[in-house]
C-alpha cells in the first residue's frame, strides 16, 4: 500500500457521520413541495409554545381539498402538536400558545370571531384510543347533529344517523342493536363509531390522530379502506408512527423532525426517493 493511500484510508477512518443533531440544526427550510393547488388549509410560519418551551418551529403547510395527507416523524416531533392547531384543541392547554396564519377556506381561524365549537363541527378529530361517550350507538351519533340542530324531526335524525354509520363501514354490523351502548362494540368498532359521529355533524376535514395504532391488524386494515372511501368527500389529516400505513392511504406525506418540518412530497417520492438525509435516516430506520 503506497502512502497516498494510507493518507486517504486514515482520512476516511478519522470522518465522523454527521449527528442527527447537527443536521437538524442546519435545517433552514422544507425541502419538497409543501404548498399545492386547490388549497383547503393554509398555514404560514406556524410557532406553538407551551410556556417557555417551543414545540413547532415556523411550519408553513397547505393542505389540498379532499386529500389524504400524513404527518410522520419520532415520537415528539410535532406532528400531534400541528395536527391539533388546525381545530385549534391546543385551546384547551392553558399554556400552549399558537402563532402564525392558519387559514380555512380563506378564513383565519383564530380570529376573535371564529367560535371554536362551530370550527369543531367543521373541522373534527378521530383521536389515537376509541372514546365513544357512555351511550348507546344511536346517540353516540345523535349526539352532534342533535346539539347543532342539524335535522327537523326523529325521521332525519334517524336517517343521518342510518347514513353517517353506513359511511363509518359499521351500520350492517350493529343495525339491530343501535340502543346497545357504544362501549360494549369491539376496539375496531369503536373507532368506526367515532368516525361515525365525527362525520354526522358534517365536517368538510376530518383529523386523525393514529387513529388505529390501538387496534389489531385486521380492524387496522378497515379503518385504511374506510379511510380511502372517505377521502372522496372530506380532506383527511392523518398522523401515523406506521410508514406502511402512511404509504397506503396518503397522496402527500409530510415529515416532521423536533418541531420542525423537514420534507413535504408525493408519498411515494418520500418513501422512495427523500431528498433531505433527515427524512431518509428515518425512512431507513436508522433512528426513530
Amino acid at each position: 500500500m503506497n502512502t497516498q493511500t494510507m493518507k486517504e484510508n486514515i482520512n476516511l477512518t478519522n470522518m465522523k457521520e454527521k449527528s442527527i443533531a447537527e443536521i437538524h440544526a442546519e435545517h433552514k427550510q422544507t425541502i419538497g413541495e409543501p404548498f399545492c393547488d386547490n388549497v383547503k388549509f393554509s398555514t404560514r410560519n406556524v410557532d406553538v409554545f407551551y410556556a417557555d418551551n417551543q414545540a413547532i418551529y415556523d411550519v408553513s403547510l397547505d393542505i389540498g381539498k379532499n386529500e389524504v395527507i400524513a404527518l410522520i416523524g419520532p415520537s415528539g416531533c410535532g406532528k400531534s402538536t400541528f395536527l391539533r392547531c388546525l381545530n385549534r384543541m391546543n385551546d384547551t392547554i392553558d399554556i400552549c400558545k399558537v402563532t402564525g396564519d392558519l387559514e380555512l377556506d380563506g378564513t383565519n381561524i383564530y380570529s376573535k370571531n371564529q367560535d371554536p365549537v362551530l370550527l369543531r363541527a367543521r373541522v373534527g378529530m378521530v383521536f389515537q384510543k376509541p372514546n365513544p361517550f357512555p351511550k348507546s350507538i344511536y346517540d353516540n351519533v345523535a349526539y352532534g347533529p342533535r346539539i347543532h340542530g342539524l335535522t327537523k324531526n326523529k325521521a332525519e335524525l334517524d336517517e343521518l344517523v342510518e347514513d353517517s354509520l353506513r359511511k363509518a363501514g359499521l351500520f350492517e354490523e350493529v343495525k339491530d342493536r343501535l340502543n346497545s351502548p357504544g362501549t360494549g362494540l369491539s376496539g375496531g368498532q369503536q373507532q368506526r363509531l367515532c368516525i361515525a359521529r365525527t362525520i354526522a355533524v358534517q365536517p368538510e376535514v376530518i383529523l386523525m390522530d393514529e387513529p388505529a395504532s390501538a387496534l389489531d391488524p385486521i380492524a387496522t386494515a378497515k379503518i385504511e379502506e374506510l379511510i380511502s372511501d372517505l377521502s372522496k368527500n372530506y380532506t383527511i389529516v392523518i398522523v401515523t408512527h406506521s410508514m406502511q400505513q402512511a404509504a397506503r392511504v396518503s397522496q402527500r406525506t409530510a415529515y416532521f423532525h423536533l418541531g420542525k418540518l423537514i420534507e413535504v412530497g408525493e408519498t411515494n417520492q418520500i418513501f422512495t426517493h427523500p431528498r433531505h438525509e433527515l427524512t431518509e435516516r428515518y425512512i431507513t430506520g436508522r433512528f426513530g
